[in-house]
């Protein structure tokens, strides 16, 4: 952990005593950045004013880089610590060979993206030593208390995939974070394709019993194994079901792409991943039932891509050991090529649709987003197949035939490197919805048009005379002819013929949008 003088917490510097009745009226003189602060303990943290008599206002030089509140909700925990006098601190004047520290381990944010935090610490030096303990004491109780903070966490750590940094990632960053904040972790690195999935869709009543989440530190594709393990769970009709229906998935990112991660905190510091857990941050997020002909079964949270984007999965795999470049190197050879491939599809277009809602970006306290349900009672219900969604409406179903460059179905924004704002701004971490995305047989160049708006603008409905996109709730996909790949969540399917629908806030997460 490091100290930052010019911490931002909240808005803890708008609020007045007044607004925040004291819980307990426990105050104690403590030196901060060397200034002597009054602390005083309240229902939602650690209320600061200047400690000496003569200080006219809290706004003057005397208190800069000093917050006026520290909240619990954004403590890591405190500890108490003792230190050793500096030799030109005895040289002033120190009659003690320690000094007495509670430290408050918290965070801040960034000046200009406000979503990424940084680890920072807060010392509160006390000469009585009994004293900085007991503040450190209950100010650690009191954080924990605060929300609903993890106890037991299963973490799966792919070493090989994306950069291959993700061991380090879990080792200088992240678990160091989980100790302090006293997080118990059963670690486990995963050795093939689909040993996360099989680790938590195997778990016993009783494994899944001593976790509060699953944390993926990897890729897209490491999280989409873990929420596709715990989907066979709910799905299997065991007493397990209602366990793991209140398990959340949280995502370290480490891949090549990371957009869950991206989608959920906008930004891919491991760091606010790590904290967004540690704080105990919750809400939830839609996934996309995919049902393949062949009878397979896939969730996906983020996408599933035919054309293109397939091609691109689907050539870029032998040439992992390259990275993310791998991607801009095989999407640079398949736009040379300039493919298009014929397809039917027929999809159920989405209902509860406001102007507002539609052109309202999904950020922090989303009110689209906060509609959603909660799984507090019931367990989610993913065993109705996609074909029979679609069967139900097929009053309401359109139906379209062409040859397409490329066809996307988004379940979520798609946050990353290459499109801050997403590859689908407009959609929502909540929202029932699925953008459907038809790009048109056109020009190479024309296609080129459409790749260099993405990361300006993402796709929208109007963007291109030659790109369709349609809100949906279900949608069914029959190529023809010479066929592509479906490339979903970064994993290639077996089968091209395949149907999906969206189902509602079903998966909670360690997080809470995009501030």
């Amino acid at each position: 952990m490091r100290k930052t003088r010019g911490i931002q917490l909240s808005d803890m510097d708008t609020l007045s005593d007044a607004e925040d009745p004291e819980s307990q009226s426990k105050s104690t003189l403590f030196t901060l950045h060397g200034q002597r602060v009054r602390v005083k303990m309240t229902e939602a943290g650690l209320s600061l004013s200047p400690g000496r008599s003569n200080t006219r206002c809290w706004s003057c030089r005397y208190s800069r880089g000093i917050p006026r509140r520290v909240l619990f909700a954004e403590m890591v925990t405190a500890v108490f610590e003792v230190e050793s006098l500096s030799w030109w601190e005895r040289l002033f004047g120190g009659t003690q060979p320690h000094k007495h520290a509670m430290v408050v381990h918290t965070f801040h944010r960034a000046r200009r993206k406000r979503c990424q935090y940084y680890d920072a610490t807060l010392k509160f030096y006390c000469e009585d030593a009994d004293e900085a303990r007991e503040w450190a004491t209950l100010v650690a109780g009191a954080a924990r208390e605060t929300g609903h903070r993890p106890h037991s966490v299963l973490v799966a750590v792919n070493p090989h995939g994306g950069s291959g940094k993700a061991k380090q990632t879990w080792e200088q960053t992240v678990r160091p974070l989980f100790m302090l904040a006293g997080i118990q972790s059963k670690v486990v690195e995963t050795q093939h394709m689909d040993h996360a999935y099989s680790l938590v869709k195997d778990s016993t009543l009783q494994e899944l019993q001593s976790y509060d989440g699953i944390v993926a530190v990897g890729g897209d594709g490491l999280f989409s194994e873990i929420l596709n393990g715990l989907i066979g769970v709910w799905t299997s009709g065991d007493a397990r079901a209602a366990v793991a229906s209140k398990l959340r998935l949280g995502h370290i990112p480490a891949g090549s792409t990371d957009a869950v991660a991206y989608s959920l905190n906008g930004t891919r510091l491991a760091i606010t991943a790590a904290l967004h857990i540690v704080l105990g941050h919750r809400m939830h997020l839609d996934t996309m039932r995919v049902d393949g002909a062949d009878g397979s079964v896939k969730a996906a949270c983020c996408y599933a891509a035919y054309g293109y984007m397939g091609d691109i999965m689907k050539h870029s795999e032998p040439y992992r050991k390259l990275g993310p470049v791998r991607y801009t190197l095989t999407g640079a050879f398949m736009l040379l090529r300039g493919r298009s491939y014929d397809a039917r599809i027929t999809y159920v277009p989405a209902a509860g649709e406001s102007a507002e809602e539609l052109q309202t970006p999904c950020r922090f306290d989303c009110p689209v987003c906060s509609a959603s349900r909660t799984l507090a009672d019931t367990i989610p219900e993913l065993h109705t197949p996609s074909t029979e969604i679609l069967a139900q409406t097929a009053s309401s179903c359109k139906t379209v035939e062409g040859r397409y460059m490329s066809i996307m179905i988004i379940v979520t924004p798609c946050r990353s490197d290459m499109s801050d704002k997403g590859l689908s701004p407009l959609s929502h971490l909540a929202d029932g919805r699925l953008t459907l995305v038809l790009v048109k047989q056109c020009s190479k160049a024309e296609y080129l048009r459409f790749l260099a708006a993405i990361p300006r603008t993402g796709v929208r409905a109007g963007m291109l005379k030659y790109v369709d996109v349609i809100n949906v709730s279900a949608v069914s996909v029959t190529p023809s002819g010479r066929e592509s790949s479906w490339n979903v969540d970064g994993e290639l399917l077996k089968c091209n013929r395949i149907a999906t629908a969206v189902h509602h806030a079903v998966i909670p997460v360690f997080a809470h949008g995009v501030e």
